[in-house]
C-alpha cells in the first residue's frame, strides 16, 4: 500500500461512495464532478490494492476491506475537520457541496427564500436539496444523511442538536373569511361550536389541543380531519365551516394571499395554555435541528446562514 499518497480529499471521497453507495450522490454532497470522484476511488483502489467497492444493482458495496477502514478513515476526517475549522480560511464562494434540508410544510419557502436571499449570492457553488419533512428523520439527522430540520418543536435525541430562531408567540385561528369565529374575539365555547381541522405535525399527540382545552370546561369539540400541508388546509377551510389552530407566522403571512381564508387572533391568556399544554410533551419553540456529524467550516456557516435567515423572515412576517 502506498500510503504517503492518502490524502484528506480522498478520505472524505470514501465516506461519502460509503455513505451513498451511488457515486453520483457522493459528488453532489462534495460538489465534485462524478467522474473526479471516479478519478479518486481509482486512486484509492491503487493504494489500498482492493476493489473497495463492488457494483450491483443496487449500487456499490462496500468489500470487507472497506468496512474495516470506514471507522478509521471517520477519524481522520473529523481530525482534519478540526483542523479545517479552527485554522483554515473559508470563503464562502469557492466552496463547494451539497446540503438536505428537510422542513415542516410551513417553512419551506421561507427555507427556499433563506437559501437564494442569503445564502446563494454568497457561495454560488453550493447545492440545496429542499424537501417537506413528512416524517420523524431525526435519526437520519443524528447519522448525517440529513443536515438540516426545520420544525416548531424540540427534540431529544443522542447527537441531535438544535438552535431556536424564534419563540412561539401568538396563535391564531383560521377560517373561512366569512366564518363567524372571526367576528370577535373567541372564547372556548365559541370554538367548540365548529368542528376542528387539525394540522397535523404534532403526531406525537393522542388528542388535539384545542379538542383537550374545550374538554377542561365542559364542551366537546368535534374533529373534522387532519393533515400535515398548508395548502391542503386553505383548501378545506374556504370550503367548509371548520376552523384550525396555527401558531406559525409564515401560515398566517400565506394565509394574507388566499381568497376566501382569514385568521383572528387568540387572547393571549387562551394562547398561554395552548403553550403550556402543549410545552409539557416538547419544548415548543421554532428550530434548526442537526447532528454533530459534520463540523466542517462550510456546514457551520450554512447553519449560520439559516438561523439568521430565518429569525429575519419571521420578524418580517410577525410585522404585517
Amino acid at each position: 500500500m502506498k500510503l504517503d499518497q492518502l490524502n484528506y480529499n480522498q478520505l472524505k471521497v470514501l465516506l461519502a461512495v460509503y455513505k451513498h453507495g451511488q457515486g453520483h450522490q457522493a459528488a453532489n454532497e462534495l460538489g465534485m464532478t462524478a467522474s473526479a470522484v471516479s478519478r479518486t476511488l481509482k486512486g484509492l483502489r491503487d493504494i489500498f490494492k482492493d476493489s473497495l467497492f463492488v457494483r450491483r444493482s443496487c449500487g456499490l458495496i462496500p468489500t470487507e476491506k472497506t468496512n474495516q477502514l470506514i471507522p478509521l478513515a471517520k477519524k481522520l476526517v473529523d481530525q482534519y475537520q478540526q483542523i479545517e475549522q479552527h485554522y483554515s480560511v473559508f470563503t464562502p464562494e469557492e466552496s463547494g457541496g451539497q446540503f438536505t434540508i428537510l422542513a415542516y410544510d410551513e417553512f419551506v419557502y421561507a427555507v427556499q427564500k433563506v437559501v437564494n436571499d442569503h445564502i446563494l449570492p454568497e457561495a454560488p457553488n453550493l447545492k440545496f436539496e429542499i424537501r417537506t419533512l413528512s416524517h420523524d428523520c431525526t435519526v437520519e439527522v443524528a447519522n448525517g444523511d440529513i443536515d438540516f430540520m426545520v420544525v416548531y418543536e424540540g427534540f431529544e435525541g443522542k447527537n441531535l442538536n438544535w438552535d431556536m430562531f424564534a419563540e412561539t408567540g401568538d396563535l391564531y385561528i383560521l377560517a373561512n373569511h366569512r366564518h363567524p369565529i372571526l367576528a370577535k374575539e373567541p372564547n372556548l365555547a365559541d370554538i367548540a361550536r365548529y368542528p376542528l381541522l387539525e394540522l397535523d405535525n404534532y403526531n406525537d399527540l393522542t388528542c388535539p389541543l384545542l379538542v383537550n382545552l374545550c374538554r377542561e370546561v365542559g364542551h366537546e369539540m368535534e374533529v373534522a380531519g387532519y393533515t400535515d400541508s398548508v395548502a391542503t388546509a386553505m383548501r378545506m377551510l374556504a370550503d367548509s365551516n371548520s376552523i384550525t389552530l396555527s401558531c406559525n407566522q409564515f401560515t398566517r403571512q400565506f394565509v394574507d394571499m388566499v381568497p376566501h381564508v382569514d385568521y383572528v387572533k387568540l387572547p393571549d391568556e387562551l394562547a398561554r395554555r395552548v403553550r403550556e399544554r402543549r410545552r409539557t410533551e416538547r419544548d415548543i419553540g421554532n428550530y434548526i435541528l442537526y447532528g454533530d456529524i459534520n463540523n466542517s467550516a462550510s456546514f457551520n456557516w450554512v447553519k449560520s446562514k439559516l438561523i439568521y435567515g430565518l429569525e429575519k423572515e419571521w420578524r418580517k412576517a410577525s410585522e404585517r
